[in-house]
């Protein structure tokens, strides 16, 4: 046999860049449980440095590495590698006879092996024989010998086979068997973490972003990321270099061309790069483009040759083509000419056109060159990528089609309008809905009329008045259209029409049904809008249960979609912040309306930015910032100024100002307030709380209730139901300063019962203490709404550290003050001596700061000492007892 060189059978040294892969180690350590274990995947994925690495690391056995080349098909020059390597392992004995002269006869192949197999297992400790680049071997004899080692080689040796492709060894027979272990290129692809320790091995200091971007253009392929690292070294404009940096880049494109593609025939190279225009590439779509009938057969034989192809889906029957690999071949096909690839895109609009799948059929249509065929897709598909909430690709669809044709097509001009409104982006939308008018048909199809009434309603939520001569009326689509989104369109412009006319029940019906329609056909973005305009609905009704489920789904759509910034996101996100304001989740509620600011930006319909800004200028003043909360509130309203907005959200907004202004004693602002609402709304309930709120701070409480009795008693409407609320409890405040306690008692039963469904805590948070003295005497005779009313004591408790100051036995004793027992029966109860009471009581009111039982027991109720209940379960019924007896 000839002589070996020493480099074929030595382990390849490490590059210094070289990154460590752990987990990969420890799969190819548990490979020795099985005879075989198969390390496949394309050029440039570490194959070889991975099992150098493993072979210097893992000391369980000695290594016997042989690198294979093309002239290894000669079986002489092959087996003499392996036998010089099995003799070169420190554990082979010098007496051993892989140290003898072997000769191979193609004759004699089976003896020669056997003879091999025995002078391997005479060996004393295992050996791993290591065969690289196994695809190199393509001569039947060199194969057919590989293939009998791997059937009968000796027990003591595990056999580790490195290869592009997929040798041909009877691998379904080895898998079945479990004597096979494989390491495939998705397991070998490096990850975001290995990537960055890559890029910085090579010298590079890359920031996050630039290494994410990097990993995701390679797909974490060790040469594409080593060959990006050598070009970002040498670029002068990093930055360029990796915004621009393809399989197009000159160092890559050798590489591929050299190591991937040279190996397959033209016919499939062209094959690869007609297809390579979609991404992802179903196999009918690669059928339609190549003119191949086996194109699906391709597809999987290039799968399993250069796994630069991967199935996708369940059915395998699309596939995507890595993207250096996919980026070189398609600058490869540009550069045949520019009209080709244009018509390929061509045929792939049509294709994805048929499916229907109309993202992926404007992406190609917009590159097709083809102005008909563009326009053609766009009409068919504006009204269901409008629903679904696909905006991005319409936007890059009509930036193609140009601003001529969007100018002189009213369907694309209404288009690029929901678009821009969507965006936040009014001026341009307002140009579109005007180019749209001018450019308007005589006699127009219904569904034009249809997006032209959706685009014109949505122009006035976000402060364009439309004027109603030049929008199509609702009486044209008395009769439903029959497609499924043209119906969910009309319904919601009808829902929206009701709701501005405040037909609210009718419009909720109107969402109701668009929302059904939404969620049968996958209408998603409609979906988030109906949630939210429901929500809106019943907030206005009263009905703050459903207005915060509807909110809260509405917030899930828009995250789970990426559509934070959508102002249907940023509503939800108002009423949930509003809601939390008024059952004093005073953190949540600023909390939110940040994040609403943050997310929505300057980009947010003007009514939606005062919404938020004023809930949180109202949470800042309920946590104690009154003066910095004030001013968000006078900022908020001032920014806003005189543009269009409901009533009840004017009303709602400031009533919080308004209030603010009073209890920090600032009656100028606050009747600047009361001039901004009664200019905006009218006469309303809202007006005459205001009056009646600043009557009452200036000792003026007869002219105060006489102003409240209309509002109390029906015949002015208040625009929100919460404000019933605060009008029953300066009723019972006005009541108790005149000494009318049943009269105040009547007035807070009334406000605890309208108050409680609403869950609105806060008006209790601002009330005074004849207020809550009132809660804690009638504490038990509120009937079904005692529970709220313990809440509603409990509600902005604040300072809570004097808790810390009392005692557990203090604690306790304090929690039987509100009852009926003496401190005698309490001194019983408790097993003590009544002196011992009585210092805890002295105790208790010393550190309250108060003189008497029922200021202590007021006091605690403010500080959120008894918000669990008046009296300690354990001795209710002992109290029960009392009450009898006495």
């Amino acid at each position: 046999m000839a002589p070996v060189p020493h480099a074929k059978i030595s382990i390849p040294p490490l590059p210094p860049e070289f990154v460590v892969r752990t987990a990969l180690r420890a799969a190819l350590d548990a490979g020795v449980t099985t005879d075989v274990t198969l390390v496949c995947a394309p050029a440039g994925y570490g194959k070889t440095l991975l099992l150098a690495d493993w072979s210097r690391s893992s000391t369980a056995a000695d290594t016997a590495w042989v690198s294979l080349y093309r002239d290894d098909n000669d079986p002489r020059r092959l087996w003499a590698s392996i036998v010089a390597a099995l003799a070169a392992c420190p554990s082979v004995p010098p007496t051993s006879r892989l140290h003898d002269r072997w000769i191979w006869r193609a004759d004699a192949q089976p003896e020669f092996l056997a003879e091999l197999v025995d002078a391997v297992e005479a060996v004393p400790r295992p050996i791993r024989l290591i065969l690289d680049d196994v695809h190199e071997l393509v001569d039947p004899e060199a194969q057919h010998g590989v293939q009998i080692l791997t059937q009968n080689h000796p027990a003591g040796m595990q056999l580790v086979l490195s290869s592009r492709l997929d040798p041909p060894l009877s691998l379904p027979r080895l898998r079945l068997a479990g004597r096979l272990r494989e390491l495939r290129a998705a397991q070998l692809r490096l990850s975001l973490a290995e990537t960055g320790s890559l890029l910085e091995k090579s010298g590079l200091r890359l920031m996050p972003a630039q290494v994410a971007l990097l990993h995701q253009r390679t797909g974490g392929w060790a040469a594409g990321l080593r060959l990006a690292a050598f070009g970002v070294a040498n670029s002068a404009d990093r930055d360029g270099f990796l915004t621009q940096f393809s399989g197009d880049e000159r160092s890559v494109a050798d590489y591929l061309v050299g190591e991937v593609l040279s190996d397959l025939p033209e016919d499939v190279q062209e094959f690869l790069r007609v297809i390579s225009i979609s991404d992802p590439v179903p196999t009918g779509l690669a059928a339609e483009l190549s003119g191949r009938e086996d194109a699906g057969s391709v597809l999987n034989g290039l799968d399993h040759r250069t796994s630069l192809l991967s199935p996708i889906g369940q059915r395998r029957d699309a596939y995507i083509v890595h993207e250096l690999l996919r980026t070189h071949l398609l600058a490869d096909l540009r550069r045949q000419g520019l009209k080709r690839a244009a018509e390929l895109h061509g045929v792939a609009a049509r294709w994805w056109a048929s499916r229907p799948e109309p993202v992926h059929a404007l992406d190609h249509a917009a590159q097709s060159h083809d102005s008909k065929l563009l326009t053609d897709l766009l009409h068919r598909f504006a009204v269901p990528l409008i629903l679904a909430g696909d905006h991005q690709p319409l936007r890059r669809a009509l930036a193609r089609a140009g601003a001529q044709a969007v100018a002189t097509d009213p369907w694309l001009a209404l288009t690029s309008a929901v678009a821009h409104l969507e965006a936040g982006e009014l001026p341009a939308a307002r140009g579109d809905l005007r180019r749209a008018r001018q450019s308007w048909p005589a006699d127009g199809p219904a569904d034009l009329a249809v997006l032209r009434m959706v685009a014109e309603q949505l122009t006035t939520c976000v402060g364009e008045p439309v004027a109603s001569s030049t929008s199509p009326a609702l009486g044209v689509f008395d009769e439903l259209p029959v497609e499924p989104e043209l119906e969910a369109l009309v319904r919601l412009s009808r829902g929206t029409a009701r709701l501005e006319r405040d037909d609210r029940a009718g419009a909720r019906a109107e969402f109701e049904a668009a929302l059904l329609l939404s969620r049968s056909h996958g209408f998603d973005y409609l979906t988030m809008q109906c949630l939210a305009l429901l929500g809106a609905v019943a907030g206005t009704t009263g009905d703050m249960q459903t207005m915060r489920t509807m909110s809260i789904e509405a917030a899930a759509a828009a995250v789970e979609h990426g559509w934070e910034c959508s102002a249907w996101s940023g509503t939800a996100t108002a009423m949930l912040a509003y809601a939390a304001l008024l059952r004093t989740e005073t953190a949540e509620a600023e909390r939110l309306a940040t994040e609403g600011l943050a997310v929505g930006g300057a980009t947010s319909p003007s009514q939606l930015r005062f919404a938020l800004q004023a809930v949180r200028g109202a949470a800042a003043f309920d946590r104690g910032d009154r003066a910095g909360g004030l001013a968000e509130l006078q900022q908020a309203r001032s920014e806003f100024g005189d543009l269009p907005a409901s009533p009840e959200q004017v009303a709602a907004l400031a009533m919080l100002e308004f209030h603010a202004a009073l209890l920090l004693g600032h009656s100028a602002a606050a009747r600047t307030v009361l001039g901004w609402l009664a200019s905006r709304t009218g006469e309303n309930g809202e007006l005459l709380m205001m009056r009646a709120w600043a009557d009452a701070t200036s000792s003026r409480g007869e002219h105060a209730r006489s102003l409240l009795r209309p509002v109390l008693e029906g015949a002015v409407t208040a625009l929100l139901p919460q404000s019933l609320v605060e009008a029953w409890l300066l009723e019972t405040s006005l009541a108790v300063t005149a000494g009318e306690r049943p009269a105040a008692r009547r007035a807070l039963q009334s406000a605890l019962a309208i108050a409680e469904p609403l869950d609105a805590l806060r008006p209790f948070t601002h009330a005074g203490p004849g207020i809550r003295e009132l809660l804690v005497h009638q504490h038990g005779s509120f009937g079904a709404s005692d529970a709220f009313a313990e809440r509603a004591l409990a509600a902005g408790a604040g300072n809570r550290t004097r808790q810390a100051l009392l005692s557990e036995r203090e604690l306790t004793v304090l929690g039987l003050l509100p009852s009926l027992l003496s401190l005698d029966e309490i001194a019983v109860d408790l097993t003590v001596s009544v002196n011992t009471v009585k210092s805890h009581v002295r105790s208790i009111y010393t550190k309250l700061g108060v003189s008497s039982r029922r200021l202590a027991v007021l006091s605690a109720h403010e500080h959120g000492l008894l918000s669990g209940g008046v009296r300690p379960d354990a001795l209710s019924e002992v109290v029960t007892g009392r009450i009898i007896q006495h």
